[in-house]
């Protein structure tokens, strides 16, 4: 059996200034999320009122599905960014298990 200890993700190793540097950044990302997904309700409820009232002028509806889209792209961004930054700080050598089998 081959033991693997390197990082299953391919990250790299930091110092301890870089991984301050990345809590930091995932401490700024988890508030800005907090406003992403705000922006995104009220931005839901702005599409599903258009969905709603045919009356609705059709750039204001237009208007309303287009920064419904955006925001659920800031909203998935962000996400995929704090994934990252999470497993950059998870896969570090002390936080990683005594060993990895290879597969």
């Amino acid at each position: 059996m081959k033991v693997y200890t390197g990082s299953t993700l391919g990250i790299r190793e930091v110092t301890a200034e870089q991984r301050e540097r990345t809590r930091e950044e995932l401490a700024w990302l988890e508030r800005d999320l907090i406003r992403r997904r705000k922006k995104l309700a009220f931005w839901s409820e702005c599409k599903a009122r258009a969905e709603a009232d045919p009356t609705m002028p059709q750039a204001k509806r237009e208007g309303a599905f287009y920064f419904y889209g955006e925001a659920r792209k800031l909203v998935a961004s962000g996400e995929k960014l704090r994934a990252h930054l999470i497993a950059e700080l998870q896969e570090q050598p002390d936080h990683l298990p005594a060993y990895h089998h290879a597969h």
